[in-house]
């Protein structure tokens, strides 16, 4: 066991740090945008609640390719990984295409869904229509991310995701503020500077790829001839799992929308929140996707009960671990308020969500492990969607809906409300996990 544990912490930890620097660039534009107000760091919130929905809507795609990419691997098929990959890049260009032309088009509809105010909606209008062109940089990158790290090379994009932060603060330093001859650009600013960064992890996860010969450097022939007998299983497998993204992102949506009819005060406190709630669930989701590689890989070799031991070990190793780094937050939390210029009154509100996310994180960084990392990648992608989308909707939308909308309860109130789903959730994955009925190797021959 002293072994796949090792295997695990190699595995999670670039990965976790690749989620983590994701995750700070995203918040980098918010906070850089601090000085200019709470209408900006609402319209720039508002705007990336759009690229949310496109990122979880490739997260879906990208899944179902890792079910088959792990498996893959752990079967040494790596003619048919190459394949899945290919497919892949085909599914996410064309979410891509889905997400951009009306951000293009029609950014004022995607603001105004969320928030009416006149100066909140114009912010957005020119923020997200040109940070919109980052999503095709990204979504490439997500295709060759999830193949690299099925492959156990999770250090590429972690690599690339860190130069990428680097270059996005730098481009946000100069274009946001401005620099010699280069113009103060504001909020245009902060999203060319998206872009630089996206193209520049694109370009270096390349370089690596092809440069170093890696099993994904494969030709266009290769990547997308497809044979027919593959496609059929593929998408059995995988259409569960970008529904369940597709309506998880929905329910999720809908929340965000729920407070942004409170006030633009309560957007901004959920905009600071759920951007700090990343930055802590990154570990936990490098943990639950590298338990997801690790039991993928081990199902696709047939060694089912050696995937249900180790999974058991690190769903308890996870548990220990989030309650470790939420007692830590819950004292320092204070201190990664510090970089928002936001009112006192504000502040202290942010301060009481932050208590209760802290306390609710522990659940929600053992559902991700079940639901995200172990039944899918275990083959058994129809039940996780079930779970999740089945929570969400039947439990947490409509609690989130009486409380918000009918109720009109404070924001503290609302947002246990949101987090009853979850405890219904790790309730359900608990009982499945014990049943086995998720070990399911979708690649044997």
């Amino acid at each position: 066991m002293k072994a796949i544990y090792k295997s695990f912490f190699w595995l999670m930890i670039p990965m976790a740090l690749k989620e983590l620097v994701a995750a700070f660039i995203n918040l980098l534009d918010s906070v850089m945008l601090g000085g200019f107000g709470e209408e900006v760091i609402a319209a720039v919130g508002i705007a990336n609640q759009w690229f949310f929905l496109f990122a979880v809507m490739v997260f879906g795609v990208c899944g179902g390719a890792g079910v088959f990419a792990s498996q893959y691997w752990g079967a040494r098929n790596i003619g048919r990984m190459r394949k899945v990959l290919g497919l892949n890049i085909i599914l996410v260009a064309c979410v891509t295409v889905i997400f951009v032309l009306p951000a293009l088009v029609c950014p004022e509809v995607i603001i105004r869904v969320f928030r009416k105010d006149p100066l909140v909606v114009e912010y957005g209008i020119r923020y997200v229509r040109i940070a919109c062109i980052s999503y095709i940089f990204s979504g490439l990158t997500s295709a060759y991310d999830i193949s690299l790290c099925c492959s156990e090379k999770a250090n590429i994009p972690f690599i690339s995701r860190g130069i990428g932060l680097v270059v996005n603060l730098l481009a946000n330093q100069i274009l946001i503020f401005g620099l010699g001859p280069i113009p103060a650009m504001g909020v245009e600013g902060a999203a060319i500077a998206t872009i630089i960064a996206r193209a520049v992890e694109l370009g270096i996860i390349l370089c690596c790829v092809y440069g170093k010969k890696m099993i994904q450097a494969a030709g266009l022939k290769e990547l997308f001839s497809v044979p027919g007998d593959m496609i059929g299983g593929y998408f059995k497998a995988a259409v569960p799992v970008m529904i369940n993204e597709g309506a998880w992102a929905l329910g999720t949506t809908f929340y965000s929308w729920v407070y942004s009819q409170i006030s633009t005060e309560a957007t901004v406190i959920m905009v600071i929140v759920q951007n700090i709630e990343r930055l802590l669930l990154v570990f936990f989701h490098g943990g639950g996707n590298a338990t997801g590689i690790m039991v993928g890989k081990m199902i696709g070799a047939c060694e089912y009960d050696k995937a249900y031991t180790v999974s058991k070990k690190l769903c308890l190793a996870n548990a220990a671990f989030s309650l470790l780094v939420s007692g830590i937050f819950i004292f320092v939390r204070p201190i990664v308020l510090i970089p928002y210029n936001v009112a006192p009154a504000l502040q202290n509100k942010a301060l009481d969500v932050l208590f209760l996310m802290a306390i609710l994180m522990n659940v929600k960084a053992l559902t991700f492990l079940f639901i995200v990392g172990i039944f899918r990648n275990g083959g058994d992608t129809k039940a996780a969607a079930c779970i999740d989308i089945g929570s969400v909707w039947l439990i947490g939308v409509p609690c989130v809906s009486i409380a918000g909308l009918v109720l009109k309860l404070p924001i503290e109130q609302i947002y246990v409300a949101m987090m009853i789903e979850e405890v219904v959730k790790v309730i359900l994955s608990v009982w499945y996990f014990k049943s086995k009925k998720w070990i399911k190797n979708l690649v044997a021959e």
